[in-house]
């Protein structure tokens, strides 16, 4: 098995244009951003902006687990970020390919009432993120909403999101999501957002 050391990213000035978006798109829930597409070149079941991503959350104290896992793109995210691999109930981090149903998520930390913020953080690969157009519709308000912002997901299986609207059930308790899709656009789902389902699809 080759596993690819990633050279050619920046540790810092990518990570730092990364993370400036990344606080933007959580800043105001449902805005999408745009990554420029990062030089890397992971696994095929990681999409290179979900990598660019994960490589600007995760260092050597924090730690993954992958839906669904395998073992190549394990250990690239270790040899690349740094992070240790963890069980999914204890991960800081769940990098997710969100065309599959997991209904391992239901296990996720939520963190506690002491500290919250440790609840788990989804980065979530989709096929298509858009404000409208094919796939499951959403809608949200909460802090960094002005009103209601809607939001298009092609590429997420309805199931997950409704387990992450039972994780984030009783603030601040919960999860938090970053989402990436394959042309490098970036939305963020933080558990303070109220999301509705407006239409579902099959996965």
């Amino acid at each position: 098995m080759n596993v690819v050391f990633e050279s050619g990213f920046d540790r810092v000035f990518d990570t730092q244009r990364i993370y400036r978006l990344m606080l933007d798109a959580v800043a105001r829930p449902g805005k999408i951003m745009l990554l420029a597409r990062p030089e890397l070149y992971p696994p095929a079941e990681i999409n290179p902006y979900a990598a660019g991503v994960a490589f600007t959350l995760l260092d050597s104290e924090t730690s993954f687990a992958l839906l669904p896992d395998n073992e190549a793109s394990r250990q690239y995210i270790c040899l690349n970020s740094g992070s240790r691999a963890e069980e999914l109930s204890r991960a800081q981090f769940i990098i997710l390919d969100g065309r599959g149903d997991f209904p391992e998520l239901a296990g996720l930390c939520r963190g506690d009432l002491l500290f919250p913020e440790r609840g788990a953080t989804l980065i979530v690969m989709v096929d298509a993120i858009g404000e409208q157009g094919d796939g499951l519709r959403l809608t949200l308000r909460g802090p960094g909403v002005d009103g209601i912002q809607r939001l298009a997901l092609k590429g997420l299986c309805p199931a997950n999101m409704h387990r992450v609207q039972k994780l984030n059930r009783e603030f601040p308790l919960g999860v938090d999501l970053i989402l990436t899709d394959q042309n490098g656009a970036l939305a963020a789902l933080p558990r303070s957002c109220a999301v509705n389902i407006e239409k579902e699809v099959t996965c």
